[in-house]
């Protein structure tokens, strides 16, 4: 049977609909998958009936069409789905959104799929090419013959393995590009491919949506599902024979280093006597990374391999933020041990630091704390400042609910951009002064900076006298802060477009630079480049 893939995301990695893709053909069904890529700042935007044509021609046929759509492509994911419906073509949606949402979701489309969906995405064509009952498969809301099947999710697959390796037949997919639908081509990958090698996440940090698939599968499988290490070289050897252009490897499970010494021992041997030669970034939390020398081993065991940057969640510098409201259970105690070990290797790993700013939950003092111990971290890092967004299901976006924080839509922030700096500051009020001194943090860390600011300037900046004058004139910071979004704006409209368009190999330059990281990996003094290069 034909089907048809539509991804309404905003980049093209999407592994999840690539592995969907490989597990349909697996079995024998012909799949076609298009990308459908909008800008970004504005989600509310959906496609022009010039473009809706051109999908009619790549839809004509199809037995069965597949939708994806995080919660802020949504509307992207509603208009096509009207569309395709009222041509009677059986359309079912997956991806994050009905998976935290079903109910929400169900009411604009007639087949929902919730949660992992691999065997329910394949038993689903099959019955439709053979013409079964469909009512029952499990995993999927289904509307039929005017009756509604709310039918419970099935155990996912422990094995990851079973799995098919993602589609990235390039040649047969396409892309929307200016308004055009024209084949897929390996820059739009943009250098780099990224790589989930494990499903779950061992944190139940309140303001992230893993809580909702945590509930969801509460009993039906193990918390956390890692691929066997033969799988992940293998995955990534064939994408480095594939794609000359790629430059590094983005490994995104929720933390990289919680799994065994054992697995990143195997994975380190075999990555470097693979030859593979590209080099690889990761996440991390300091929770996973708490017994020095099991962490120090860990990370020299993956600088050895290659890795060159890695991103740390600190999310605030006070204790009793992250226990009480963020329900993360790692303490600054903790988070300074992690960035000793991780100093040790700074001539080879660049290391990014990640906090939330403008919470409403937060007090003075806790934002004081947060900025406190980023002038701790020894230096060179990144600091990545991401505004705070309360997605809807989350036992944050509950409580903020509940305490009168959230009255519409708007309030959450979910139409804005983690990095819309001022535009967060704004809408939520609190305690705007700190809020934009740390977001005028973010960038480079030297021993003489933090981002924009001087670490003189910034200790003057939280000191008591100049802290309680702006707390008291507000015009400094609304002065500064309007100026913040101009430079917000310019870099969304203006540098993000050209960048979009700029070659790989440029995209690649631009990520060493921006982060520092390193070019060559370099085992037992053998100097190993990436043969693509």
């Amino acid at each position: 049977m034909k089907i048809t893939l539509l991804s309404t995301s905003t980049h093209p990695s999407d592994q999840g609909l690539r592995t969907l893709s490989a597990c349909l053909k697996r079995e024998g069904h012909q799949v076609k998958m298009v990308f459908l890529p909008l800008q970004e700042n504005d989600y509310s935007s959906t496609y022009s009936p010039e473009i809706v044509e051109q999908i009619d021609k790549v839809i004509e046929g199809s037995g069965l069409i597949g939708i994806g759509a995080m919660s802020s492509t949504s509307t992207r994911a509603i208009h096509l789905i009207k569309h395709y419906e009222s041509k009677g073509i059986p359309v079912v949606w997956g991806g994050p959104a009905p998976t935290f949402f079903p109910e929400k979701c169900f009411q604009n489309c007639n087949i929902v799929a919730v949660g992992e969906c691999e065997h329910s995405l394949m038993e689903l064509a099959k019955k439709l090419e053979t013409k079964e009952d469909i009512s029952t498969i499990a995993n999927l809301y289904i509307r039929l013959n005017n009756q509604e099947y709310k039918n419970p999710v099935r155990s996912p697959v422990n094995d990851l393995d079973e799995l098919a390796h993602p589609d990235y037949d390039i040649e047969e997919q396409l892309i929307l590009e200016n308004g055009k639908l024209i084949p897929f081509e390996e820059r739009f990958l943009a250098g780099i491919i990224y790589f989930q090698t494990e499903r779950g996440c061992p944190q139940a940090c309140s303001f992230c949506t893993n809580n909702i698939l945590r509930d969801l599968y509460k009993g039906k499988s193990d918390r956390l599902r890692t691929h066997s290490v033969n799988y992940v070289i293998e995955e990534l050897s064939r994408m480095q024979k594939k794609f000359p252009s790629i430059g590094a490897f983005d490994l995104r499970d929720e933390t990289f280093t919680i799994r065994n010494i054992e697995w990143i021992r195997e994975f380190s041997q075999k990555y470097i006597a693979s030859k593979i030669g590209i080099r690889l970034k990761c996440l991390a939390e300091p929770a996973s990374m708490a017994a020095e020398q099991i962490s120090e081993e860990k990370i020299k065991l993956l600088v050895d391999a290659g890795l060159t940057d890695i991103i740390i969640g600190i999310q605030s510098g006070s204790d009793k933020l992250n226990f009480e409201v963020y329900n993360r259970f790692i303490t600054k105690k903790q988070l300074l041990k992690t960035a000793q070990v991780l100093n040790k290797f700074k001539d080879k790993l660049t290391v990014m630091y990640d906090v939330i700013s403008c919470n409403p939950y937060e007090s003075t003092q806790d934002i004081i704390d947060t900025i406190q111990l980023v002038l701790e971290l020894p230096p060179p890092y990144f600091l990545s400042v991401n505004n705070l967004i309360f997605f809807e299901g989350t036992p944050l976006y509950k409580r903020a609910l509940q305490d009168g924080h959230i009255k519409s839509e708007t309030d959450t922030a979910e139409m804005l951009n983690y990095w819309d700096r001022w535009q967060h500051i704004k809408l939520k009020k609190k305690n705007p002064y700190l809020n934009l001194v740390l977001n005028l943090m973010r960038g480079v860390a030297t021993t003489k900076r933090i981002g924009l600011l001087p670490r003189k300037t910034i200790k003057k900046l939280i000191s008591d006298s100049t802290l309680q004058f702006n707390l008291k004139h507000e015009l400094p910071t609304y002065t500064v802060g309007s100026m913040v979004q101009v430079l917000d704006y310019m870099r969304e409209n203006l540098a993000k477009p050209i960048y979009r368009k700029a070659s790989p190999e440029f995209k690649q330059w631009y990520d060493k630079r921006r982060y520092k990281s390193s070019i060559k990996v370099k085992e037992h003094n053998i100097q190993i480049e990436n043969p693509n290069q």
